[in-house]
């Protein structure tokens, strides 16, 4: 199958299309390719992808697996301990093994298993200037913020890469001109939109006025070669040894090479990240992430103060959304069965509504939800603008909408059903009084609609008061598809379905007294 689109943004009338490790540009008045960008890295990922490919003859791979079960056959069994009893006799340990084992195992199924994800280039964020200028975007495999000139009408040209420390999980950017970056590590970050072309000096360590200029001066490894004995450990002590010989300039190289300033942390990886605005036109940061909550700090430069929080979601925090007409309210929603409306400034919940109660009317046998996205639509109305909330979840392949009244809540909940499975969503302003949502699907293999193309633009219309389909037209045509790359429904799942996996479960077959949950298997570096 071909890899998906899976990341989207939208600015006037161009529509900005992740596909893997690529950036696509579409007029959305007419559907129209316009402009590609790749990856420096994929034509390497994919040479290496066939040249893996054809390394294996067909049914080597079988014979070289039957060797090896072969000679694993031949070996002799371990023996059996045997333990003296008190009366001098001998008796098997087989049952304490067992119970052992069974602990080991049950203790083993409990650890949070580390989820492998393909190292090939992936686009996982976009974001422009308010004057669509400039087009952000964030791969996941490198950790690298991209910077392009964009010059109005689809084209785009690189005018910069930088390596953040821990992988971005979610962007922004701010009416100055900084990109806020928040990663997996619960960091927030500014960096310049436009990096500068003068090399980065990074300030002095505040220690550095009374510490010495080389750590190795002072700081020595506990054990030495008289106490290590093993060939690993050795190994491991001389690695130490090395460390610590290092220049100072040397280790500060290790950090980023260009101006970046830490605004806030969080004790857990953020999900989501958002700018808002108070009545008195004060700007606050909006950070959610695994560990349910919602924070309201201030704006740069007093970043580190906070203002508040928002707390009633029990599970993770997986999006948020600021009504553009009423910027008072946040909506978010994330592992939770109900969406939430907060009056944010003062961080007090207003409303709730469910999302898996229509999640059923698409999968019967739903019983959670992953909320990966959230919109705010403005639909012209003949008393004016309706607020309208928009979802999609992870695997359920529908759009869900409300209508956000005054009294602030969710109603007329409505249902758009898709040919696939939705990865994004982005508003898309249509020619006339209408709007438009830019679609991207996975459509699984094996899955009756297989035909359908991964990137559609629905128009909506408003129908007893919920948003509707008028028309669904997919975007793209066969010979832009027959250049994509080709990729496995298992590496599809791997790279684009993580969202879910921020819910923590509580292990099943729990000793009495156990607590364990499991870890954060997608905090990566």
């Amino acid at each position: 199958m071909k890899i998906p689109y899976n990341c989207l943004h939208t600015h006037r009338n161009v529509l900005f299309a992740a596909r893997g490790g690529k950036i696509h540009t579409f007029n959305l008045l007419d559907g129209a390719h316009i402009a590609r960008w790749q990856h420096p890295e994929l034509q390497t990922c994919i040479v290496a992808d066939v040249e893996a490919s054809s390394a294996v003859e067909p049914g080597q791979q079988d014979a070289d697996d039957a060797v090896v079960a072969d000679e694993e056959a031949q070996q002799p069994p371990s023996k059996r301990q045997k333990v003296t009893t008190g009366d001098g006799g001998h008796q098997s340990n087989d049952a304490e093994e067992k119970a052992g084992g069974k602990k080991a195992r049950a203790k083993e199924q409990r650890k949070p298993k580390p989820i492998p994800v393909p190292d090939r280039p992936t686009i996982i964020q976009l974001a422009t200037t308010s004057d669509g200028s400039h087009l952000v975007a964030v791969s996941s495999h490198d950790k690298a913020v991209w910077v392009f000139k964009h010059d109005g009408a689809g084209q785009l040209t690189q005018l910069s890469k930088r390596i953040m420390p821990k992988r971005p999980s979610a962007i922004t950017v701010s009416p100055d001109s900084q990109i806020l970056v928040a990663d997996k590590f619960g960091d927030v970050y500014a960096i310049p939109l436009i990096k500068s072309s003068e090399p980065y000096v990074p300030p002095p360590n505040a220690s550095s006025s009374t510490g010495p200029q080389n750590p190795a001066a002072t700081a020595q490894p506990a054990a030495t070669v008289l106490t290590v004995h093993s060939k690993g450990n050795r190994a491991a002590l001389a690695a130490q040894q090395r460390q610590l010989e290092k220049p100072t300039e040397a280790v500060r190289a290790e950090g980023p090479d260009f101006a970046h300033t830490l605004l806030l942390g969080h004790v857990s990886m953020l999900t989501a990240l958002v700018l808002g605005e108070d009545a008195q036109r004060r700007r606050y940061i909006l950070t959610g992430d695994r560990d349910e909550h919602i924070r309201v700090s201030r704006y740069v430069p007093q970043a580190h103060v906070i203002h508040g929080y928002c707390l009633g979601h029990r599970e993770f925090v997986g999006a948020m959304t600021i009504p553009p007409r009423r910027k008072e309210l946040l909506v978010s929603g994330g592992g939770d069965e109900d969406l939430l409306v907060w009056d944010w400034v003062n961080g007090k919940l207003l409303s709730r509504t469910s999302i898996v109660t229509p999640a059923k009317e698409v999968i019967p046998q739903a019983s959670a939800v992953a909320v990966s996205r959230l919109l705010a639509l403005e639909y012209p109305g003949e008393q004016g603008p309706q607020t309208h909330i928009v979802a999609i979840c992870e695997g359920i392949p529908a759009v869900f909408t409300w209508q956000l009244l005054e009294d602030n809540t969710l109603t007329r909940p409505g249902v758009i059903q898709l040919p696939g499975k939705p990865l994004d969503i982005a508003e898309s302003p249509a020619s006339d009084d209408t709007v438009s949502l830019s679609v991207a699907l996975h459509v699984p293999e094996g899955s009756s609609a297989e035909a359908a193309r991964s990137l559609h633009i629905i128009r909506l219309m408003v129908d007893d008061g919920r948003l509707a389909v008028n028309t669904i037209a997919p975007v793209g045509d066969e010979s832009l598809e027959s250049s994509e790359q080709d990729v496995v429904e298992e590496d599809v799942r791997t790279l684009f379905y993580t969202v879910e996996h921020l819910r923590k479960q509580q292990a099943s077959g729990q000793e009495e007294g156990e607590t364990e949950q499991q870890g954060d298997s997608v905090a990566e570096e």
